[in-house]
């Protein structure tokens, strides 16, 4: 190696070695601070979670827990009712609901459910731009155990047919 590199060489060691390490620090950053397989939560969701512990826990009981809508044209919302039972001895506190994708949408009861009382979680469907055999999930969180449970809607998505009208054809020739 000539003279003249060497000088340029170590200092590039140094700079390359130093992004890694702030990298490395970073990820590592990212992953404790975000422990939570992946998900995201609103500043909302993250105050709940850290009050959960101190949620007794509870039970629930879903009278269903997929629904299949069938085949739907690929322009047409559709919605379902998730009807629960809280099966408990506690209040039930639902603290989140998330779709597998933004085409899922759930809307379920904020406040909480006394032990005997029914509640349910509607779950919207939009079927804009997907097509054929679908299937999405709706994660549900609550103050049981296990934390999570897991709705599916399903649908087999089809374009509608179009028909055209041909003005001044009226089937019989000219």
């Amino acid at each position: 190696m000539s003279p003249t590199l060497k000088p340029v060489l170590i200092p590039l060691w140094i700079i390359t070695l130093c992004l890694l390490l702030i990298t490395g620090i970073e990820c590592y950053r990212l992953s404790v601070g975000n422990n939570n397989n992946g998900q995201t939560y609103s500043n909302t969701d993250k105050a709940h979670f850290k009050s959960m512990p101190d949620l007794p826990v509870t039970a629930v009981f879903f009278k269903k827990q997929a629904h299949d809508f069938g085949i739907i044209p690929d322009n047409q919302k559709v919605y379902t009712q998730f009807e629960f039972t809280n099966a408990g001895k506690e209040p039930l506190v639902i603290i989140g609901a998330e779709g597998s994708c933004g085409c899922t949408v759930p809307t379920w009861p904020k406040q909480s459910i006394a032990p005997g009382k029914t509640g349910s979680i509607e779950v919207a469907f939009d079927p804009n731009g997907k097509s054929g055999e679908q299937s999405k999930l709706v994660t549900i969180t609550a103050n049981t155990s296990p934390r999570t449970t897991v709705l599916t809607v399903k649908a087999n998505i089809i374009k509608p047919y179009v028909i055209e009208s041909h003005h001044g054809f009226d089937g019989f020739g000219d």
